[in-house]
């Protein structure tokens, strides 16, 4: 297994590196995850527990000269550069050591996993095993008449994205690698549409990203007086669209409604939507939080009444999760994996068709919906936890490995070694 990003306790692509070798090594497998450096200190303390499966290894690869460049890069002001470029020469040396620490390549199958888009390839297709892409998203795009709201250089950006996306089905090593893959597994019918159509027949669906249910029975309900408390939490990105948030606070607020809003995360766009706020006359209604440990994080998500994630593009989106696993009824555009994860039953998806009004229109009738009923807003919570358990780590990685299995006409794993995990340094 494949995952360049890969750690415990982690949000994601390490948490989604990490939850797939280990609900895969629990299903039975054998399992050796090859990854970077990256959080080899978390890693080496859980293999250090012993509370892993017996039948996961880790290998720790990472060339000295490429954590010299990783790092020097990640001093700089280009971290999301440096990273691609990083991934990308790790993914162009691994096969040649994959070669060496394994000679005879005894495997059922290579899985690359993290980086998990399509516009991150691999290159273990050379390696002449069985090769399964995915969960694979990056194939999602915001609707053309949102992205006009944007600021110039955002539209720029999401341009930048759109034809890079489009490029890659004409890039040597992504072809190359979809070529090779008798898999691949897509997070959205989206992501699956950008696909050149003769591959759709190794194409399975599978949102790819999970949460650990969290057994309880709902959220607190709230008191009379209480305001109705939503949080955003990501990074501060145009395509976040919490700009659409901040204007449908602002009109459930004209409309009588008590709302606070808490936003968790840095990014470019922080002071421009702080300036929002401002113009929008918000003030205290939002309070402004950086980066902060996912602990924390996952502590404030329990002083919450709602999420609200008006993102134009994600494939995933964990904030979705954690809101779902702690009764969070959810707030989101129908668009990409936020779009496939709520339905009425457990949050508000709303349309994105028409104009950037309207779209906001309707995010400000949503919130006005959870902060005029608390009946409701407690039913959703309900719904909220039940989709939560249908969205568990084990239940997706099973299903994903089931689909896998079917495809290659693999047998079922046998019970895992009464070993101690390991890890190869």
């Amino acid at each position: 297994m494949s995952a360049f990003s890969c750690g415990p306790g982690q949000g994601s692509e390490a948490g989604i590196g990490w939850n797939w070798a280990l609900e895969t090594a629990r299903l039975g497998h054998e399992v050796t995850v090859i990854t970077s450096t990256e959080f080899s200190p978390l890693i080496e303390a859980e293999v250090a527990s012993g509370r892993l499966p017996p039948n996961l290894t880790f290998q720790i690869f990472m060339p000295g000269w490429l954590t010299k460049l990783r790092d020097r890069g990640l001093r700089g002001r280009f971290k999301s550069m440096t990273w691609f470029f990083t991934n990308l020469a790790w993914q162009l040396v691994l096969p040649s050591h994959v070669r060496k620490l394994y000679p005879d390549l005894d495997f059922d199958l290579v899985h690359h996993v993290t980086f998990g888009t399509i516009r991150h390839p691999t290159c273990l297709g050379g390696l002449g095993l069985p090769l399964v892409l995915g969960p694979l998203g990056g194939g999602e795009s915001g609707p053309a008449h949102l992205r006009r709201g944007l600021a110039p250089f955002d539209r720029l950006a999401e341009g930048m994205r759109l034809l890079h996306t489009w490029t890659t089905r004409f890039d040597p090593i992504s072809r190359s690698a979809f070529a090779d893959a008798s898999v691949i597994i897509v997070r959205t019918d989206e992501t699956k549409a950008v696909l050149p159509t003769r591959l759709w027949s190794k194409v399975v669906c599978n949102l790819g990203i999970g949460v650990e249910p969290q057994g309880r029975a709902g959220t607190v309900p709230r008191r009379d007086g209480d305001p109705l408390r939503v949080i955003f939490a990501g990074r501060l990105l145009a395509w976040k669209g919490l700009h659409l948030g901040l204007e449908a606070v602002s009109g459930a607020r004209r409309a009588g409604a008590d709302i606070r809003l808490t936003v968790v995360g840095d990014g470019p766009q922080r002071r421009r939507l702080q300036e929002q706020a401002d113009r929008l006359d918000l003030g205290s209604t939002v309070e402004w939080r950086s980066e902060i440990p996912r602990s924390e994080l996952l502590a404030i998500y329990e002083k919450q009444h709602a999420v609200l994630i008006p993102s134009l593009h994600d494939s995933g989106g964990m904030a979705v999760l954690e809101g779902l696993s702690r009764g969070l009824p959810v707030i989101c555009l129908a668009l990409g994996g936020p779009g496939v994860m709520i339905d009425d039953a457990c949050g508000r998806a709303v349309s994105a068709n028409g104009s950037q009004a309207e779209v906001v229109e309707r995010l400000r009738r949503a919130l006005l919906e959870l902060a005029d009923s608390e009946n409701l807003r407690l039913g959703l919570s309900r719904g909220a936890l039940a989709r939560a358990g249908e969205l568990s780590w084990s239940r997706l990685v099973k299903l994903g490995y089931d689909d896998i299995a079917a495809r290659l006409g693999l047998s079922k794993p046998v019970a895992p070694r009464a070993e101690p995990a390991r890890q190869v340094a």
